[in-house]
Order: C-alpha cells, then sequence, then structure tokens
C-alpha cells in the first residue's frame, strides 16, 4: 500500500492492485459457494482475473479454502473458481482466485 497527500494536508491511503477491477452497479453475479464449513449464495461486488470481493455475513477466515461457482446475469456466463480468502471486512470477504474453469 502506497500513501499520497491530498490537498487538504490529510494523508490518503490508496491500495494498489495487482489486477483491474470490474465494479458491478446494478445486477450484481451470484457466486454459489462451497468452503468445508458448508454452502451458501453471496452476491459478487467486483471481480477481476486475480479475484473478487462477495457480499456475506458468513464467518470466514484468511487462509480459507473456497469454491465458486460464479453466475453473470447479463451473459449467463458461468465460471467455477477455487480460490482462498485473502481479506475480510464488515459486509463480506475478498476471495483471492488459484484456479478458474472455463
Amino acid at each position: 500500500m502506497r500513501n499520497y497527500f491530498i490537498r487538504d494536508r490529510r494523508l490518503k491511503s490508496i491500495e494498489e492492485r495487482s489486477y483491474g477491477r470490474k465494479k458491478f452497479t446494478q445486477i450484481l453475479p451470484t457466486a454459489h459457494c462451497k468452503t468445508r464449513e458448508g454452502v451458501f449464495k453471496a452476491p459478487v461486488y467486483d471481480i477481476s482475473s486475480g479475484g473478487a470481493f462477495i457480499k456475506t455475513s458468513r464467518r470466514l477466515f484468511i487462509g480459507q479454502e473456497i469454491a465458486m461457482k460464479i453466475t453473470f446475469p447479463a451473459t449467463m456466463e458461468t465460471h467455477l473458481v477455487t480460490g482462498e480468502i485473502a481479506r475480510i471486512s464488515s459486509n463480506g470477504a475478498g476471495v483471492k482466485f488459484k484456479i478458474l474453469y472455463k
């Protein structure tokens, strides 16, 4: 993470990402998720070729393995991915993809 100054002298942090993200604003794709602890559905807030952020209140932990079947409503395409939980926030989890199946 790098820090940048803005005009009113407050410090603003901007996270550098390895991959460009696509943020969904209208119809969110749905991820059908499976972990060792169970299965659940979660809307996908944003996605890139390296990972995704899913909105969920499910208790997940960093490093936890997850498999997801993501369906994009605009095209009805489905992608299968495996990954691990890379970060947790109050409204969801960031998933780092390991394998993408088409």
